[in-house]
């Protein structure tokens, strides 16, 4: 196999991930947890933190041999954690450091706004431990942050590479979205070169759906709001990955690129089927005793006494979903080991898949060639079907 790009392995190493639900308003094509409130923080804001020390001691009692374990990824998402101060994370990170162990090289990613950041906001980060951010930036015009009702500052908009590319924190990457009606190609592409010279190592580029129960998607079936054009994102689907890959990027997810080594170690876990605690309002987890979820609203989280409802997980399908959306060389060895049952016919399909040119297999190092993007979810989808 030629490509040089990291082999993903299991790890079995856990993370942690913590939703924090405020947002100044709420974007109507979102189906994520988040309440918009303002500007103003929240009044909640000191309970949620101090509850999300208490699930957290709960849920770690799951893990057994816990003394054992080595975490080596937080993650702070929302919502919007910008909108907490620094010392709220640096006081978390601390509390968590005192009842794990957190490996040293740990990646401690939170979740930025453009209007949140500054360099003061940046270096308080830093301090407090903090060392990967993500800003959804989403689109530099004014026309399509408007259509996608997100919440925007014009005068912080222009400042955001400079004020990034300037902070002690380097290891730092954008969201940008493609589709939105009335965006041609060349205006994303003109996004793509703004970020791409402000030096960041991640880029995720999200094509805008209609998720079912958002304010876009009653809109579009209401015909009020026109749906995606899909011809445009299905251009960029194909198109993309070489373009990205000219200027030091590798596609290692669907949605995601990355220069060389700095994927995002903590979503790689949801891929690879590692476990991961699930922390806050709506939060997702996957622990040894299975998964949960938590209520999508924060004043029934912050009244929640128990945790203790836990779902036993599909491992074969789970995994194939998810691990075959990597497009990074991957050692299957350590996946197949939980599938033993499904082992042989699984390695049978990709070996036909592999002479019909859609991947490349050599052992049990397995990769997607490029293009299989374009029809990825109907090969996961024959991956999974068994007789």
């Amino acid at each position: 196999m030629k490509d040089r790009s990291p082999v993903i392995q299991k790890v079995n190493r856990p993370g942690i991930y913590v939703h924090y639900p405020f947002c100044v308003h709420k974007c109507s094509y979102c189906d994520f947890f988040s309440e918009g409130i303002g500007l103003e923080p929240s009044p909640l804001e000191g309970d949620l933190f101090s509850k999300y020390k208490e699930e957290f001691l709960t849920r770690i009692q799951e893990f057994p041999n816990r003394e054992n374990l080595i975490f080596d990824t937080i993650f702070f998402g929302g919502g919007t954690p910008s909108k907490a101060s620094p010392e709220r994370y640096a006081d978390f990170i601390k509390f968590v450091k005192e009842n794990i162990q957190l490996s040293e090289s740990s990646e401690i990613t939170l979740e930025c706004n453009p209007e949140d950041i500054s360099p003061d906001y940046l270096r308080g980060l830093y301090e407090a431990g903090i060392n990967r951010i993500h800003v959804g930036i989403q689109s530099f015009l004014p026309k399509n942050l408007k259509f996608l009702d997100r919440y925007y500052d014009p005068e912080t908009y222009p400042k955001i590479l400079d004020t990034l590319a300037s902070s002690p924190i380097q290891n730092f990457g954008a969201d940008l979205m493609f589709g939105v009606p009335n965006q041609t190609e060349e205006e994303f592409y003109s996004d793509a070169d703004s970020v791409l010279k402000a030096n960041v190592s991640h880029i995720s580029i999200y094509a805008l759906t209609v998720e079912k129960g958002t304010e876009y998607s009653r809109r579009v079936s209401a015909g009020i709001a026109p749906p995606p054009t899909e011809e445009v994102q299905e251009n960029i689907l194909k198109h993309l990955p070489i373009f990205l890959e000219e200027m030091g990027f590798s596609q290692y997810e669907v949605s995601n690129y990355s220069k060389p080594g700095l994927y995002s170690r903590h979503n790689m876990k949801y891929w690879t089927y590692e476990h991961y605690l699930g922390i806050g309002p709506g939060a997702h987890g996957f622990l040894p005793s299975g998964r949960y979820s938590n209520p999508r609203n924060t004043n029934a989280y912050l009244k929640k006494m128990q945790y203790d409802s836990y779902e036993t997980p599909e491992v074969f399908e789970e995994l194939l979903i998810s691990l075959f959306r990597i497009f990074l060389p991957i050692d299957l060895s350590g996946f197949l080991d939980l599938i033993p049952n499904y082992r042989e016919d699984l390695l049978e399909k990709l070996k036909i898949k592999s002479s019909e040119g859609k991947c490349e297999l050599e052992g049990n190092i397995f990769q997607w060639k490029k293009d299989a993007v374009l029809f990825l979810d109907s090969e996961i989808l024959d991956l999974a079907q068994t007789e």
